[in-house]
């Protein structure tokens, strides 16, 4: 399968297009033998200027990996761009044991980051050869920096450009394709349109700025089987492409092509295999469903009728070229919808086959207002034969009846993370706090896919997250401890591709009410069976005053297979089962009721398990809380201060300042006689200053006897630790030693 990014590529560019990268081709070096205008990240990267091997002009930069092999990165100074714009970043790599690319980070007129690229082609041959990608700017963007980065032990970079082909990017792609033959060589020539080959500007910009031509642009082409054209380039707004198969092959094969975040996708037909047509519909309503087609040979074998391993995607309706066999289909969508029995066909040679794959839903979940979504590295259509509601897609994907929002996975000092709602940049360098406080600066929400001990911290400062993913029983565990701490933590499971996270949302889905209920805890988790938990109308993440008796129903359905059943529900108060039901008889659907009443503060939440334990689904708790229930609240921090000069002179009045992870101030005094106390957040940065002097900041994070604790291990699940971080965070002693400016 062939795999190239997308970009543009013009032959001849008016001046007025190109951006302006600072030193580009790295001819400028500074005395310290760092290119001008580009700085390493880490400051400790390794850089060498190379005079005898450039790709053009006189030198070219050789950066190397990390010590222990993570990647290093050269970003170059900040770039004057268009928002909205359709950019190409260009440039030239050798590696050696390494990768090379490039992608860009997006900045708001302020010089803050607002997001980031996806990445160029990669580069991993020792010889020169050149990387390319398409971007769109965000519309908040104004600057940019073009970041070089390589992953593995080195490589050079060269000829760094970046340029813009258009205001806009059309509005999408078309796409066709000729047949295989009957008789001779299986080629095809494939022919892909844009919708308006020629893009009008905005009405101010200048009259020569007023068209241009998308001539020259290149597409990228991929095929699920055999050899097609990599790429081609755009002539009067049409590309061409020819696609080889091995002349003993029978069957269609599936082509897409690619332009920037465009796509689109045809089917080649083979006219002398047998063609199957199927339809994927609501069998109550007759609603057409998008789902994944299955087709396996008669030993079994899933056979490559896509460019996914198990199957394609199925616009409700499809048609396949197959060779003439005993195949077996099967269609698959999602946990709320009970699949078609699967359908043995005899293909014969001359003839198509039609059969028809009626879903029935299943559970009521979807009347309740619930709703199924995650994050997803695919695209619209994918996450709706999933039978989601909602998804979190890559960077300028969209959807069709679906709700789709921004969303990524990050890696932070505390963990990997989820981020929802927000395009920030987030690196490995950051606190989960820090994360968390930019996430919710943009509206957005964050959660935990794993928590380490490092993670402690965030729960004392706030909690500085908003959910945690808990399909593990040992993320479970740590979860229930918090709870019973008094915690509100919403559980999630978004990061294990077995599980789905429901969500209740009340009135009609939108990305702001979708995320408060994630955050809220109106969520249910399942690798399968379907679970729901009801105290009179409050569902999970509700809270109830304690004092009265109350009916909580449970209802329960098996998963979505004609084969599956129920074993067991439970019944779970503060972490411990306190009813369960063994379900002898085997049943596809459950429903008890039982009374509850608690006058102390408590929380409930339901489980239940399929034909084994595995299978399991659970949802989030509803709390009963007394008049006097409070959760913890954030620790504050004690830090004792002691200001120096450098120069042993006496040390002036300064002021000291609290500043919160994303600069504002919490707090401000003034130290007089060299030293303060405060009482503070304890995500707080500490900041002294003096008239004509400065120090650097710390923050309370990495004071050394928090860092000691914070790199113990401990058992999450007991959080015995947060009370000895507490009484640590009561005693934060700090030495400013300020200098005079230069």
């Amino acid at each position: 399968m062939i795999r190239i990014w997308c970009l543009f590529f013009f032959l001849s560019l008016a001046p007025h297009l190109w951006a302006d990268v600072p030193n580009g081709g790295f001819e400028q070096i500074t005395a310290s033998q760092i290119p001008v205008n580009w700085s390493p990240v880490p400051d400790s990267t390794r850089i060498m200027v190379e005079h005898e091997r450039a790709h053009s002009g006189k030198t070219s930069v050789l950066m190397l990996g990390g010590p222990r092999g993570e990647p290093t990165a050269l970003i170059s100074d900040p770039i004057d761009i268009q928002p909205g714009a359709v950019y190409v970043l260009t440039g030239w790599a050798r590696a050696d044991s390494a990768r090379a690319f490039a992608r860009i980070q997006w900045l708001a007129e302020d010089q803050t980051p607002v997001g980031e690229s996806g990445t160029t082609t990669e580069v991993t041959s020792a010889s020169w050869t050149e990387w390319a990608g398409t971007f769109v700017v965000p519309t908040k963007a104004v600057f940019a920096h073009v970041i070089c980065l390589i992953d593995g032990k080195e490589a050079a970079f060269d000829d760094v450009r970046l340029h813009k082909i258009a205001p806009r990017m059309p509005p999408g792609l078309q796409l066709k394709a000729t047949d295989f033959p009957t008789q001779g060589t299986r080629v095809s020539r494939v022919r892909v349109t844009i919708h308006d080959s020629v893009v009008a500007l905005p009405h101010q910009v200048t009259q020569q700025d007023s068209v241009i031509s998308h001539n020259g642009a290149v597409v990228i082409f991929e095929a699920s089987r055999g050899q097609i054209t990599p790429w081609a380039q755009m002539r009067n707004g049409t590309a061409t492409a020819t696609l080889r198969d091995a002349d003993e092959n029978m069957g269609g094969i599936y082509v897409r092509a690619r332009l920037a975040h465009l796509s689109a996708r045809t089917y080649i037909g083979d006219k002398k295999a047998t063609r199957l047509r199927g339809r994927l519909f609501n069998a109550e309503t007759g609603q057409p469903l998008l789902g994944r087609i299955i087709v396996a040979d008669s030993l079994g074998t899933i056979l490559q009728t896509g460019f996914a391993e198990r199957g394609f995607v199925a616009n409700s309706e499809f048609a396949i070229d197959l060779p003439p066999q005993i195949i077996t289909v099967s269609a698959i969508r999602g946990f709320a919808h009970l699949p078609p029995e699967p359908q043995v066909l005899h293909l014969v040679p001359g003839r198509e086959h039609m059969i028809e794959l009626p879903f029935k839903p299943w559970g009521d979940l979807h009347a309740r207002g619930w709703v199924a979504g995650g994050l997803l590295n695919s695209t619209a259509n994918d996450a709706r034969a999933r039978g989601l509601d909602w998804a979190a897609l890559p960077v300028n994907a969209n959807g069709d009846s679906i709700l789709t929002l921004p969303g990524k996975y990050v890696e932070t000092r505390g963990g990997k993370q989820w981020v929802l709602g927000t395009t920030g940049l987030f690196t490995p360098e950051q606190t989960g706090f820090e994360v968390h406080a930019q996430a919710h600066l943009d509206r957005g929400i964050t959660g935990y896919t794993d928590i380490l001990d490092t993670s402690l911290f965030d729960i004392l400062a706030g909690p500085a997250f908003d959910a945690l993913d808990v399909a593990h029983p040992d993320a479970r565990a740590i979860w229930f401890a918090l709870l019973n701490r008094g915690y509100r933590i919403a559980g999630t499971a978004f990061s294990d591709e077995h599980f789905r996270t429901y969500t209740q949302v009340p009135g009609d889905l939108t990305a702001d009410r979708l995320m408060r209920a994630i955050a809220n805890g109106q969520n249910m988790i399942t690798n399968g069976p379907l679970i729901s938990l009801s105290i009179f109308a409050a569902g999970p993440g509700n809270q109830l005053p304690a004092g009265h008796k109350r009916r909580a129903t449970i209802h329960a359905w098996a998963a979505a297979k004609s084969d599956a059943y129920l074993t067991r529900i439970e019944l779970i108060r503060n972490a411990r089962v306190i009813q369960s039901w063994d379900l002898e008889e085997q049943p596809r659907k459950y429903r008890i009721s039982t009374t509850l009443e608690d006058t102390v503060n408590c929380w409930y939440l339901a489980r239940c398990y399929g034909a084994d334990t595995s299978r399991v689904a659970l949802t989030n708790p509803i709390y009963f809380e007394t008049k006097n229930f409070a959760p913890p609240q954030p620790v504050q921090a004690i830090v004792q201060g002691k200001i120096e000069m450098s120069d042993n002179s006496p040390v002036p009045q300064a002021v000291v300042r609290a500043v919160d992870p994303i600069g504002r101030t919490v707090l401000q005094t003034v130290a007089r006689h060299g030293a303060f106390q405060i009482w503070v957040p304890a995500t707080s940065q500490i900041r002294v200053e003096a008239k004509g002097c400065e120090a650097p900041p710390q923050r309370i994070f990495d004071h050394r006897n928090i860092q000691r604790l914070l790199q113990t291990p401990v058992n999450l699940s007991e959080l015995n630790a947060l009370d000895t971080l507490t009484e640590q965070l009561q005693a934060i002693d700090m030495v400013f030693v300020l200098k005079r400016s230069q």
